[in-house]
């Protein structure tokens, strides 16, 4: 074994122990607030109320899901609820209109957003703009073709896709709740287990690496914004059925909450590092914190300056575990 070999995998191995130390900390902190709400509301441990904060935190997973693959190899996604409000208006107009069955409806919300998925990946991945330039562009492009194609709310009547969005199994557990879990397996799956998630990460942390090593690293780049569109269209006409209406201001302003729950979660905004064990955590915590203060009838301007300077200190720690990590 060469010594940039072993320097490679002694890396690899810290960061690995990063991560669980990571993960470690925010099942910690999960336990910590979850005691603290517990006390400081009578309402909080309850079933209904656990429920409550996995309904709201389905959306930010199947989101995440496909932000954490793109973030990994060093790129961003901002666009991603722009491209979920087209899904959800395209979605609905179909619905309306033409009578399309939910199954149609859905594979029109996945293609609507492998589109604008393609459309970041090739900005990104071929023509090598800055990721954060492009998805903001992106975002206000995607946003604008949203409200060009109804400036109205367009009402959700198929009842199958209303249960989806919002129905029960068992009158327990919330059927959104459980999609997102799928795409949340189905995403530390793909970066676990396969040749692909390897892949992912060697392009993030080290990109001339792996391209002298073999990789295609614009078309691992380029699927994973395909992926990133794909959870976005599927999570933007998912939303149309929870709330029972399809509007072209969907999630505008809230483009940061998957930012944030992913870097708490431990991934490194410089690439090659993350997992979505750790996205899902940052998810939880976020929530549990947001769950706790609309308890506590606290302002949402506070909890939106809460919310933000957890998100610093979260970039702050990466800040300086990658200095920790390039020193050694």
């Amino acid at each position: 074994m060469s010594t940039n070999e072993a320097a490679l995998r002694q890396r690899s191995f810290k960061e690995k122990m990063g991560s669980m130390g990571n993960n470690l900390s925010l099942i910690i902190a999960i336990i910590g607030l979850c005691i603290a709400m517990s006390i400081a509301s009578p309402h909080f441990f309850t079933f209904n109320n656990m429920m409550n904060i996995l309904l709201a935190s389905a959306i930010t997973l199947i989101r995440a899901s496909g932000a954490t693959i793109a973030m990994i190899t060093g790129g961003m996604d901002l666009s991603q609820n722009s491209v979920g409000a087209i899904a959800g208006v395209v979605c609905s107009t179909a619905s309306l209109s033409m009578g399309a069955p939910l199954w149609v409806v859905i594979l029109i919300g996945i293609g609507v957003g492998l589109g604008f998925g393609a459309i970041n990946g090739v900005l990104i991945a071929y023509l090598k703009i800055n990721p954060i330039i492009t998805t903001i562009a992106t975002m206000q492009i995607f946003r604008g073709i949203a409200w060009l194609i109804t400036d109205v709310t367009l009402q959700v009547s198929d009842k199958s896709w209303i249960f989806m969005g919002r129905g029960y199994i068992g009158d327990l557990v919330p059927v959104s709740v459980i999609i997102a879990f799928g795409f949340f397996f189905l995403a530390f799956f793909l970066l676990k287990y396969t040749r692909f998630g390897r892949q992912v990460y060697m392009v993030g942390g080290n990109e001339v690496a792996s391209r002298l090593s073999g990789i295609n690293a614009n078309k691992v780049k380029f699927i994973c914004y395909l992926i990133s569109g794909l959870a976005a269209g599927f999570a933007g006409m998912l939303v149309a059925g929870q709330v029972g209406a399809a509007l072209p201001q969907n999630g505008d302003g809230t483009e940061m909450d998957v930012i944030s729950a992913i870097v708490l979660g431990g991934l490194s905004l410089s690439g090659g590092r993350g997992s979505m064990v750790g996205t899902l955590l940052g998810i939880l915590v976020l929530q549990i914190v947001a769950n706790g203060l609309q308890l506590l009838s606290v302002s949402q301007y506070l909890q939106w300056v809460i919310t933000g300077c957890i998100l610093v200190l979260a970039v702050l720690i990466d800040v300086i575990r990658s200095g920790a990590l390039k020193k050694q």
